[in-house]
């Protein structure tokens, strides 16, 4: 995600569907009290919220 892979260039990669990396994102979302895909990205990237 931080290399700006969409959820099927992640699957892809990983070997998994589509919905699972849709999940996956959803639950760390949800964990981080993060909003988007892109403020999980920077947060990866610069530890900050």
């Amino acid at each position: 995600m931080a290399d700006g892979l969409s959820n099927k260039e992640i699957a892809e990669k990983l070997f998994i569907s589509e919905g699972t990396v849709k999940n996956y994102i959803s639950g760390i979302l949800s964990k981080e009290g993060l909003t988007h895909r892109t403020a999980l990205a920077v947060y990866y990237l610069t530890g900050r919220k």
